[in-house]
């Protein structure tokens, strides 16, 4: 959950230009005035439409506590000018601050000087890239380096990233990202659940899951597996879709299924389930696949688009939570 903050009415404005772009992009957001606002500590990030001084002295305290962990803060005045302070790459802050600020005509200010100086620190790479985190150690030394010179970076071969600002990019045979010659990172599996109607269309498949990973910013070489219910295993739309996108599918029983939601507070649907047996498909089988990639407990999978519904298909997307 994001919590958008506001004390004018100017800012109630522009918190709910925010917000519609947040909902745009299927974040969970809710929008308070600063009189209602209590901190609960679940949410994953933070607006403040208000002066940073505010923002300082009365809530950052209560909200910070751990670099790797902390939510993001974001604060945004009525110019539309938004700054990142806290969080901003793990935690997703500069993501969300360039997100919202292009689409509502805004700016951003960056601080830190990775930022400012057009270079991608290591811990937002992580993050771009959806990597396993670096140690704290190989933070500091990779973003100090990276200011006077650029840093090698070898991805696996497949994948499609050709320039950053920063780096210089190779690649080899072995799936893994190497920083500096030495720093190892262990690239997150991301699975796509998919879920469709009977005798879907093949472009009715294939532009539902580009938009859900325009969504989250997931090119589609960075996808490991498709995945579906037995039901499915012979839809021509599903299965040309993933043909053309060259992944696996990978195709899990309705009693896997069910399973998960004795397990996980996924939403219901009766309507899927007085056609299919199961409350869903999409999303517990994106967590499915996720879990067959990597042997990993539920705890360690992360859904991070749920069930997205476009011209009879939906899509959701899982991942390692690391």
């Amino acid at each position: 959950m994001i919590k958008i903050v506001y004390i004018t009415k100017r800012g109630k404005k522009i918190a709910e230009e925010i917000k519609d772009v947040l909902d745009y992009y299927h974040y969970d957001n809710k929008v308070e005035p600063i009189k209602d606002f209590k901190i609960e500590r679940n949410e994953g990030g933070f607006i403040f439409i208000m002066a940073t001084g505010i923002v300082l002295r009365k809530f950052l305290d209560e909200i910070k506590n751990d670099k790797f962990k902390d939510p993001f803060v974001i604060i945004c005045n009525e110019n539309k000018e938004l700054i990142p302070i806290l969080s901003n790459h793990l935690g997703g802050g500069n993501y969300f601050s360039k997100l919202i600020a292009n689409n509502i005509n805004g700016r951003v200010i960056f601080t830190t000087a990775t930022d400012v100086n057009g270079k991608v620190g290591i811990d937002e790479l992580s993050k771009m890239l959806f990597l396993e985190t670096p140690k704290r150690k190989h933070i500091l030394d990779i973003n100090k380096k990276i200011l006077e010179e650029d840093v090698s970076l070898t991805l696996p071969k497949y994948w499609k990233l050709r320039n950053l600002n920063g780096y210089k990019i190779s690649y080899h045979d072995k799936y893994e990202v190497v920083v500096d010659d030495s720093i190892r990172l262990k690239p997150l599996k991301i699975a796509v659940g998919l879920g469709a109607r009977k005798g879907i269309e093949r472009y009715k498949v294939y532009w539902a899951v580009k938009k859900a990973l325009f969504l989250r910013n997931i090119p589609v070489w960075r996808v490991d597996a498709f995945a579906t219910i037995e039901d499915k295993k012979h839809e021509r739309g599903i299965l040309e879709t993933v043909n053309k996108f060259k992944k696996p599918l990978i195709i899990f029983k309705r009693e896997e299924i069910n399973e998960i939601y004795e397990k996980i507070d996924l939403e219901k649907s009766e309507f899927v389930y007085k056609h299919l047996g199961v409350y869903g498909v999409s999303e517990p089988a994106s967590i499915l696949a996720v879990k067959k990639l990597t042997n990993k407990d539920f705890d360690s999978i992360k859904l991070i688009l749920k069930k997205f519904k476009r011209n009879g298909v939906t899509v959701a997307i899982a991942t390692e939570n690391l």
